[in-house]
């Protein structure tokens, strides 16, 4: 019984083992579809986050560009309209043939200064490069007197033209340059210059040029370098002066080119950048936009993007997820059908397996069924064959196996009769084999008789005999085999042979919960039986 057992656990465990990590075709159908809308969810974001990437850095790049172009625009016209308004005032000295220190020159300086505001100071100085009127404001520069600075002086006088000088750090340390044109007389004698100088970060110098904002709602901001790549103008003023020549926009400048692209500027932030050069001062104007700030919006654009067609997305999932089981519903429906018919072919109850509207899976089911009741209809036969004892009709040890695996499977309690004909091989010696085939045939009929309906008896081998009583407490167990025993001695077979039992009993779970112990129990129980004198029920 332990080695049907053993076969039959194996089976199953096999079955359950290749069963485990398979994909069904439901599950399979259900992952293909939803991994196909999650992959072009995916790709159409990031296709369309690498598109707008691009449209946003190229526009980035435009308005930076134009940015910068209308900021050097703006300080060509400022720096024109300077020098204009100085070339008039150059006009007005060769009228007095003159530069000495007078009133006439006092009032024109003035003039000169309040024309415009943009200088801090204003001065006329020979062709010998001293210094021979000047005038600023009282009030300007917080009433401390301006000088002016004598490398920017003397480098003025000698160019004998209109002179713009590159921004320079004045005593007071504010950024500062020099702005003169030439005075002749009207033969042509050079007499000196008339200028002035221009404090950089004046709110009506630079400052106008950015209207009033330094860094804008996206980070964007401009800065103004000089030839040799100081910065002139800033929003963080504490950075003025500084040397950013190492940068590859500033670089570029210096060369005298204007462009856009993106790059690491000197602190080792990503920046989307355009920048213009200025001819005429040889400056270089910069605007920039940090590309995280960017990377930021078009996060939040693509966050909204994904609100609107994550609704469509998941109904058209769940739409696809829908029609993918339907479609594997039959199939699912076969294999499963197919696996419960190899299982359990003991089974009469066929399953009930629908018509589908698939085509070719309703033909291959009804195939499956048709061909599934044949085999069930041999199974029963061979079943018949395998499972019963060809001499008594009673079932054999493997339906005996099956049955108590059954029960101590389900936790039922039972109890377990090993029976055994008395002296059964002195009936073979002294009447043949024919005979003793006789008796087992009797004892397997009366057995059959006094037992209940609930209750299965079988011929496990020779002439031993097993019961089984399902639900039966100790007394019940002794009543029931002293029964057997008693119908037994008392049956006069047809040759007339007296013939006795004796009975070994075991009971479960009370003396035992696993099949083979109980076994152990009843042998022992029955050998007992046969030592006390044979005839008897020892539980």
């Amino acid at each position: 019984m332990g080695k049907a057992s053993e076969d039959r656990k194996t089976g199953l465990d096999e079955t359950s083992r290749r069963a485990k990590g398979k994909v069904s075709l439901r599950a399979l159908f259900s992952g293909l579809v939803a991994l196909t809308f999650l992959m072009t969810l995916v790709l159409t974001l990031f296709a369309s986050y690498r598109s707008e990437q691009k449209l946003l850095e190229t526009r980035t790049l435009d308005a930076n560009v134009r940015e910068s172009e209308r900021v050097g625009h703006a300080m060509n016209m400022l720096f024109f309209s300077i020098g204009k308004s100085l070339t008039a005032f150059a006009d007005e000295f060769t009228e007095l043939a003159t530069l000495r220190a007078s009133a006439e020159a006092k009032h024109e300086l003035k003039l000169l200064y309040d024309s415009g505001g943009y200088f801090s100071f204003v001065f006329v100085a020979g062709a010998d490069g001293s210094i021979s009127a000047f005038y600023e404001n009282e009030k300007g520069n917080q009433g401390k007197p301006e000088r002016v600075d004598e490398a920017a002086l003397s480098e003025a006088v000698k160019a004998n033209r209109s002179f713009q000088s590159q921004p320079y750090k004045d005593a007071y340390g504010e950024m500062v340059m020099l702005i003169s044109e030439p005075v002749y007389t009207e033969e042509g004698v050079y007499l000196g210059i008339v200028g002035g100088a221009l404090h950089l970060h004046a709110p009506d110098v630079l400052g106008e040029l950015f209207g009033g904002q330094s860094v804008d709602e996206t980070g964007s901001y401009t800065y103004i370098v000089d030839a040799a790549g100081r910065l002139i103008y800033h929003p963080n003023p504490k950075r003025i002066g500084e040397n950013v020549s190492a940068n590859p926009a500033v670089a570029q400048l210096a060369l005298g080119n204007s462009g856009q692209g993106k790059l690491v500027n000197s602190e080792g932030r990503m920046f989307l950048v355009g920048y213009t050069a200025i001819p005429t001062t040889r400056w270089g104007i910069v605007a920039q936009t940090p590309t995280d700030l960017i990377d930021a919006q078009q996060m939040e654009q693509m966050r909204g993007t994904l609100m609107v067609v994550l609704g469509p997305f998941l109904a058209l999932s769940a739409l696809a997820l829908f029609l993918a089981r339907r479609l594997a519903a039959p199939f699912v429906s076969l294999a499963d059908f197919v696996a419960h018919a190899a299982d359990r072919p003991q089974d009469e109850v066929m399953p009930c397996i629908k018509r589908h509207w698939n085509r070719e899976a309703d033909l291959l089911n009804r195939a499956v069924m048709r061909t599934v009741r044949e085999m069930k209809r041999q199974n029963r036969d061979l079943n018949d064959f395998a499972l019963k004892d060809s001499l008594t009709g009673l079932p054999n040890r493997r339906s005996l196996d099956e049955t108590l695996e059954k029960l101590a499977g389900d936790n039922q309690p039972f109890s377990l009769l090993l029976i055994d004909i008395d002296r059964f091989k002195s009936v073979n010696d002294r009447y043949g084999h024919a005979a003793g085939d006789e008796v087992l045939r009797s004892v397997a009929r009366k057995l059959e008789e006094t037992i209940d309906g609930s209750d299965v008896c079988g011929r496990y081998g020779g002439e031993e005999f097993i019961v089984v009583l399902p639900g039966r407490s100790l007394p019940e167990t002794y009543e029931m085999a002293e029964s057997l025993r008693l119908a037994v001695a008392a049956h006069e077979n047809s040759l007339r042979i007296p013939v006795t039992l004796s009975i070994g009993a075991s009971i479960c779970p009370l003396q035992a919960a696993r099949v083979d112990d109980l076994f152990e129990l009843a042998d022992r129980a029955l050998y007992r039986a046969k030592e006390g004198g044979r005839n008897r029920v020892v539980v």
